[in-house]
C-alpha cells in the first residue's frame, strides 16, 4: 500500500471517500473522512477489520462519537469484556467508565510496555481508546509491533524461541491498583499465571508475532533460570527499538483502535499534573496459538 490510499465506502444511498494515511513504515495508519457517528454498516465493519489486520493500529481525529458509538466500534471485533479488577467490584462487561490517569488520579501515570490482559487465558483481541481530556503537552501513547519485532530477530534467535512458552501474571498491575491486602492476595491467587507461546500466529493475517511484554511476562518455561532471564530480557528489549514503534499525540475526540495480538503499547508519563481522561472499550478474544 502507498503512503496515502483513497477508498470509497458505501453508506446506504451514498458513498464516503476516505483516505488511509500510513504513519510509520511498520505499523500505524490514520483514517480520514470516515464518519464514525453514523451507524456501522457491514461494509464499514469489514473495512475496519481489514485495515486493522494490515496496519495493526488505526488513528482517527475529531470523531465526535459518544460512549455508545465507541462501544459499537468495539463490537465490530468481538463482545465487550470488563477489566479483571473492575469486574470484582461489580462492573459489568457492557459498562463504560472514564479512566482518569495522572500522578494524583486513581489509575496509571504512564505504563510499562504491555499488551492488554495477557495474564488471561483469552486476552483481549482489540482495544478501542478515545480521548476526552488531553494534556496540552505530553501524555502520548506509543505502540510497538510484535510482528516487525519478530521479523527483525536473528535467525538463530527465532530457532531458539520456536516452541517456547512464557508465564504471564498481572502482579505489576495488581500491586498498583489494589490497596486492600486481602483483596490483593485473593486476586493474585485467582490469576496465578497463564502460559502463552513466545511466538504466536496471528489469527487473521497469519503472520508470526513476538508475544512477550514487560508488564506481564515474567518467565520463560523450561530454561535454566539465568538463561531464561537473559533471553526474556533480550526479547522484551526489541519493543523499545524505534523502527517497531508509532507514537500518537492525543487530542479531545481522538480515537485509537489497536490489534492487541499484534502490538503492545506504553503510556508516556510526561504531563505533570495536567488532567488526562480516556474511555476504553475492549473486544474479547480467543487464546493465542502458535
Amino acid at each position: 500500500m502507498n503512503a496515502i490510499t483513497t477508498l470509497q465506502v458505501a453508506r446506504q444511498d451514498s458513498h464516503e471517500e476516505i483516505a488511509i494515511v500510513r504513519v510509520e513504515a511498520n505499523l500505524g495508519a490514520e483514517v480520514r473522512g470516515l464518519d464514525l457517528t453514523a451507524p456501522i454498516t457491514p461494509e464499514v465493519a469489514d473495512l475496519l477489520r481489514t485495515l486493522l489486520w494490515e496496519h495493526q493500529v488505526l488513528f482517527f481525529r475529531d470523531t465526535g462519537i459518544d460512549n455508545q458509538q465507541q462501544a459499537a466500534i468495539g463490537r465490530v471485533f468481538g463482545p465487550p469484556i470488563a477489566d479483571s479488577i473492575s469486574r470484582r467490584h461489580g462492573v459489568k462487561d457492557e459498562d463504560i467508565l472514564p479512566m482518569n490517569t495522572g500522578p494524583y488520579a486513581n489509575a496509571y501515570y504512564g505504563t510499562p510496555w504491555h499488551a492488554d490482559a495477557t495474564y488471561l487465558e483469552k486476552p483481549y483481541l482489540v482495544s478501542v481508546l478515545r480521548s476526552v481530556i488531553a494534556p496540552e503537552l505530553g501524555g502520548d501513547t506509543v505502540w510497538s509491533s510484535g510482528i516487525s519485532a519478530y521479523e527483525a530477530l536473528p535467525q538463530d534467535v527465532k530457532e531458539r524461541i520456536d516452541g517456547l512458552t512464557a508465564i504471564h501474571r498481572p502482579n505489576s498491575k495488581a500491586y498498583k491498583l489494589i490497596e486492600d491486602k486481602d483483596e490483593l492476595d485473593d486476586y493474585l491467587r485467582q490469576y496465578s499465571g497463564v502460559q502463552h507461546p513466545v511466538v504466536i500466529t496471528h489469527p487473521f493475517n497469519g503472520r508470526k508475532v513476538l508475544y512477550v511484554n514487560e508488564g506481564f511476562t515474567e518467565e520463560l518455561v523450561g530454561l535454566p533460570e539465568g538463561e531464561g532471564k537473559d533471553l526474556l530480557a533480550f526479547l522484551k528489549q526489541q519493543f523499545t527499538r524505534p523502527e517497531h514503534q508509532v507514537r500518537f499525540k492525543w487530542r479531545p475526540g481522538s480515537l485509537a483502535i489497536w490489534d492487541n495480538r499484534a502490538v503492545q503499547h506504553k503510556g508516556v508519563a510526561d504531563y505533570g499534573n495536567a488532567q488526562r481522561q480516556l474511555v476504553r472499550v475492549v473486544a474479547a478474544g480467543e487464546r493465542p496459538t502458535r
